[in-house]
């Protein structure tokens, strides 16, 4: 096979190129402009994932604004069926301030936080399916 026609060649994930040199160095390798990762099923990756619970998630964006005491709202927000971020996420900041009883600065901060998170979580999700097609 002649040097030219060796030109862009795929052979195990390397691609060789002549540059119009004959002899043992008229192969060299390329470096590849995109690289594929392999993704390996693992235990971890399941659609079964359990959901944030709105105690976790509280107390994450406590740590971040502890002044604001976020856990004390617990109760309240499972009162009134607010178990999970998910459901956490669909209620505007004024829901918090008059059935929650937070005072308007930590109803916004809270419906930042949540918003961010569930956002932050929605993307980790598609990125888990796209990876799962990917693979398939």
């Amino acid at each position: 096979m002649p040097p030219s026609a060796l030109l862009a060649h795929d052979t195990d994930k390397c691609i060789w190129s002549s540059n119009d040199v004959e002899g043992p160095k008229a192969l060299t390798p390329q470096p590849l402009k995109r690289t594929f990762a392999l993704f390996m099923e693992s235990d971890e990756e399941t659609d079964d994932e359990p959901l944030q619970d709105i105690e976790a998630v509280l107390t994450s964006i406590n740590s971040c604004y502890p002044a604001m005491n976020f856990p004390k709202y617990v109760n309240t927000l499972k009162e009134r069926g607010i178990f999970y971020l998910s459901t956490a996420a669909h209620f505007n900041s004024q829901f918090y301030v008059e059935k929650v009883g937070m005072s308007e600065g930590a109803a916004f901060t809270f419906h930042t936080g949540i918003c961010k998170a569930h956002m932050k979580d929605e993307r980790r999700k598609a990125r888990r399916k796209a990876k799962g097609k990917k693979k398939a």
